[in-house]
């Protein structure tokens, strides 16, 4: 009975199953990065990551009087790009690209004296990216690309990436 109990916790309780699926399509933009080695059983724990492909992370995020989860700011019906506060250039970047392409992107920058803070410090562990990157949220909640950093043209990188994965020519060319 003790083994047929084990056996069924380990099957309700694979968590890594449930939450650590990553896959690679066109609707994802690769970074180049390998996909990491399981410190643990992989079917029974998650391990959260940006990579590409996988589902966002959640982590405690908020101000002092609201804790959300990252996942309450990435909702279903739009793309949603995070970054730190070095990386609030993304933001007009943002603005431009979602214009271009016609879709709705929303922004959320997370750090101190911003409207969303790091409550627990999860989200720089988990983020996977430097303090100006980006990380890039399809509606599905999927990492669908992450720049590690800013870079010299925000908005180009943006726009090229979000064309990437849409497979889309810009709003007037279509």
């Amino acid at each position: 009975m003790r083994r047929a109990l084990e056996l069924k916790d380990y099957e309700f309780n694979a968590h890594g199953v449930d939450l650590g699926q990553a896959y690679e399509s066109s609707a994802v933009l690769g970074d180049g990065t390998p996909a990491p080695e399981p410190t643990r059983d992989p079917d029974l724990y998650y391990e959260p990551s940006t990579r590409p492909g996988v589902r966002l992370p959640h982590a405690w995020v908020g101000d002092a009087m609201t804790k959300v989860s990252t996942h309450d700011l990435a909702p279903y019906r739009r793309f949603t790009l995070f970054t730190g506060v070095t990386g609030a250039g993304w933001a007009e970047a943002a603005q431009e690209a979602a214009s271009w392409l016609g879709i709705d992107l929303e922004t959320v920058v997370i750090g101190p004296g911003q409207e969303v803070t790091d409550l627990y410090s999860d989200w720089e562990r988990l983020r996977g990216v430097d303090e100006d990157g980006a990380v890039l949220v399809r509606p599905d909640k999927h990492i669908g690309w992450r720049s590690q950093n800013l870079p010299e043209d925000p908005a180009a990188a943006l726009r090229d990436a979000l064309a990437s994965i849409l497979s889309a020519a810009p709003e007037g060319a279509r």
